[in-house]
């Protein structure tokens, strides 16, 4: 391993290109375990001792303007975080820091889709590996990627969105239940809700996930603030779609979830309303949730009510 690190700083494309190859793959070699299973032959505590030198290589190759799109070295940065987990720990602030400074370029003109990819599974990995330890880490994760995640939604980065939207949803997720929504979330979710955001098919499953975390986190704050039947027109576009079907049972699962009881009781005429006119147009296997939603919301009020 020292050996290929030292050679993440050859001037040559190829030498260090094929160095971030080899370390990759290195890093996903499986072996047998004595009760014939498969596990990783390189672990955390293995790459432990390099994970300073290892990333100040990686990051090196990125920060040169003329080679910052090498998908070999950005797929070898998201094997090295996944492998490391917990340790990551020790070089986070600079692995966010140069990951974000990365978005901040690509965002401007994207250009090699692999290298894109796995730049946003770099991120996610890492706030998975930290913010799932410690959530109270989520603020510092907040406060470096919300700044390009903004410039990404401003400047409509197509290419990009579902991966923001994916990643918000995640830190959301992480985000401690006292904390509440905050700000910065508060105000990014109107903007959330405008219908031509849905319409692109890319975006239906992030989006999903982000307003169900939304829901989670602060479902009585997107009451109070009058969002509810904002989220109740998403619903209806959803389910109007076969192929988002399952996206939009997925959201009325989050509403009867996590919506104050007097607030959904007094929208469960308009979802049924809005479920027969679907099942009048086209009724398909997936609409079978209906009968559970007719249990389950009075099981889930009765429920509150006791509490």
């Amino acid at each position: 391993m020292p050996l290929l690190i030292h050679h993440l700083s050859a001037d040559s494309i190829v030498v260090h290109t094929y160095a971030a190859a080899a370390i990759e793959k290195i890093l996903t070699t499986k072996e047998d375990t004595p009760d014939g299973r498969k596990k990783h032959k390189f672990g955390g505590e293995e790459i432990r001792p390099f994970l300073q030198t290892l990333f100040t290589g990686l990051f090196t190759i990125l920060d040169k303007t003329n080679l910052n799109e090498n998908e070999y070295v950005m797929k070898c940065v998201m094997r090295s975080l996944s492998t490391a987990k917990d340790d990551i720990v020790q070089v986070t602030q600079i692995v966010l820091e140069k990951l974000t400074a990365t978005l901040g370029h690509v965002a401007k003109n994207p250009r090699n889709p692999q290298f894109n990819h796995y730049l946003f599974e770099s991120i996610a990995v890492l706030v998975k590996s930290v913010c799932a330890k410690e959530a109270s880490h989520t603020s510092a994760f907040e406060g470096l990627l919300f700044p390009p995640f903004q410039m990404v939604l401003q400047m409509d980065v197509f290419e990009f969105t579902p991966y923001v939207f994916q990643i918000l949803a995640q830190l959301l997720e992480y985000r401690p239940q006292a904390a509440g929504l905050g700000d910065s979330y508060t105000a990014l979710f109107p903007p959330l809700l405008t219908p031509t955001l849905w319409e692109r098919k890319g975006n239906v499953p992030a989006l999903t996930r982000l307003v169900q975390a939304y829901l989670g986190k602060g479902a009585a704050e997107l009451v109070a603030q009058n969002h509810l039947l904002g989220i109740l027109g998403v619903f209806q576009k959803l389910i109007s779609s076969k192929a988002n079907e399952i996206s939009a049972f997925d959201l009325l699962g989050s509403l009867t979830m996590y919506v104050p009881a007097e607030a959904f009781s007094a929208r469960i005429k308009d979802i049924f309303q809005i479920i027969c006119m679907r099942l009048q147009q086209s009724k398909t296997p997936r609409l079978v949730w209906v009968p559970r939603l007719q249990t389950d919301v009075p099981a889930r009020m009765d429920a509150k009510v006791q509490v």
